[in-house]
């Protein structure tokens, strides 16, 4: 005999061994083999949506890099040597966008990036305007999420495309006062499905994986250290090696990864919170009212309060009296001025201040 046949057969008993637990025809080797089988189908499953949910988590992960490259006239401005005012720059974009209204200002991450100041179109997702700190130059603008990162997101999140539901019943309706029956994107239903199947897939591996006793009482492995990969094998054996030990060595980390993107899933997360909520419920307290802010509060960047005045409550809403009566908003450079001294740091968002309109009287308050 060959050693080629010598090698072929020693491949061929490791596969027996390895294939077969203990006797044939018992209840045990039967259920090792089934549940072989679910984590074949269930890999099957599961490998497809592994690898889509990684390349679009890495694209979310990378979301400045990428947004940097693709959209660089925008986004990115050389730096200068000073900041154009605030509200100088909220001006040159109210000129350039006339019909559009301010809606907020999201200030530069760092000194290469532009600033972004929200516009309401009409749509639900409204406008960004980018604007050059440095010189006050409106950039353009640009639809939030309608670049890869915002396509990426949606496939993450629900296949891109939220506009096929479903009537499903609620668990939760069980512990908590709600509908039974509740919609559900499809979308995300199936990334809910393929995510409990890489949890089969995870734990049937860890079942096919561990050590077992043969029939007669020995060690099924011949006495191999299960965590060794037998590198002077060749085919079957090592690549069988390499696959089982980098599944146990990544076990933790998959489970830990699909169970938490469970918890922002469209069924499985809500109806895992009412199930919480309903073990281990909590009290909660009515919080008392705020108390009203007075003039006083706004003593800062130098515009000292009169001390006769420093008590007089400040409306909820601002006015544009002038009388003194009632106060002025504030500009968006005090703002900014605020938000630095509070320690905020650069790439906050700022969201402007908007009348509400009665809809009883239709008066603005």
């Amino acid at each position: 005999m060959s050693a080629d046949d010598a090698s072929t057969d020693e491949a061929t008993t490791d596969d027996v061994i390895e294939t077969q637990p203990v006797a044939d025809g018992s209840a045990a080797s039967r259920r090792w083999r089934s549940i072989w089988r679910i984590h074949f189908y269930a890999g099957a499953f599961a490998m497809p949506f592994i690898v889509f949910m990684a390349l679009t988590g890495l694209v979310i992960l990378y979301t400045q890099p990428l947004q940097d490259a693709t959209q660089g006239d925008l986004r990115t401005v050389d730096r200068g040597a000073s900041v154009v005012s605030y509200d100088e720059q909220a001006q040159n974009v109210e000129a350039a966008y006339p019909d559009f209204a301010l809606t907020s200002l999201t200030l530069p991450a760092d000194a290469t990036h532009s600033a972004i100041f929200g516009l309401d179109d009409g749509t639900d997702s409204g406008l960004q305007a980018f604007v050059n700190p440095y010189t006050g130059e409106v950039l353009g603008t640009k639809a939030p999420g309608s670049d890869v990162v915002g396509l990426a997101n949606r496939l993450h999140g629900y296949l891109n495309n939220d506009a096929v539901t479903i009537s499903l019943p609620s668990v939760g309706a069980l512990w908590d006062d709600e509908p039974v029956m509740r919609d559900y994107v499809v979308g995300d239903l199936l990334l809910e499905v393929f995510g409990v199947w890489t949890l089969v897939l995870v734990m049937s591996g860890l079942y096919v994986w561990w050590p077992r006793r043969s029939a007669n009482g020995g060690n099924e492995r011949n006495g191999r250290n299960p965590f060794k990969v037998r590198w002077s094998k060749k085919g079957r054996p090592r690549w069988r090696d390499l696959h089982g030990l980098s599944g146990v060595v990544l076990f933790g980390l998959i489970a830990f990864t699909i169970i938490s993107g469970l918890a922002w899933s469209t069924y499985w997360g809500p109806n895992f919170t009412a199930f919480a909520n309903a073990v281990t419920p909590n009290s909660w307290t009515d919080a008392p009212p705020s108390v009203l802010g007075e003039r006083g509060d706004l003593d800062r960047l130098g515009n000292q309060i009169p001390w006769n005045t420093a008590d007089i409550p400040i409306p909820a809403s601002y006015a544009t009296a002038t009388d003194g009566t009632l106060p002025a908003p504030i500009s968006l450079d005090s703002v900014v001025a605020i938000a630095r001294e509070e320690g905020m740091k650069p790439g906050y968002t700022i969201n402007f201040p908007g009348n509400v309109v009665d809809e009883t009287t239709g008066d603005t308050v």
